[in-house]
């Protein structure tokens, strides 16, 4: 069966409009404002503004942020990765206070970004802030 170029380029477009389509619904905002007042009720720290945007344009694998643990490995189903999904959420697994052997939500996020930004100033390479007032700007 022959293709005219009508039918061609009608194809190209839905192929197109689905990738579009596709690609807006598991995008993540460039900015995340990490702002957990249903957690850290008397903070003491203004919200941290984290460049999603930034850190996906670095080629960061994402379970080298996002991290589901099982027998030691990180069993992240990637796939869940998707805005919106409750379960991707740090404070999903995190509670405000140490539970067993897992982290209380603040130590989480300071382990899992100062951690990687000292580990990466330590070889020499660009970095992230590692210092309170970098992510937490005075009012």
């Amino acid at each position: 069966m022959k293709m005219t170029n009508r039918n061609k380029l009608l194809s190209m477009l839905i192929i197109g409009l689905i990738s579009f389509t596709i690609s807006f619904l598991v995008a993540q905002p460039d900015e995340i404002i990490i702002n957990n007042t249903h957690t850290f009720v008397n903070k003491q720290r203004t919200p941290v503004t984290f460049s999603h945007g930034l850190h996906m344009g670095s080629s960061l694998p994402c379970k080298d942020c996002h991290h589901v643990y099982s027998n030691g490995k990180n069993v992240l189903d990637e796939s869940e990765l998707v805005e919106g999904n409750p379960k991707i959420k740090c404070s999903s697994c995190h509670t405000i206070k140490k539970a067993g052997r897992r982290l209380g939500l603040m130590d989480a996020f300071h382990l899992q970004c100062m951690g990687c930004h000292q580990e990466l100033a330590l070889k020499g390479k660009k970095s992230g802030p590692r210092l309170c007032g970098q992510c937490h700007p005075r009012k």
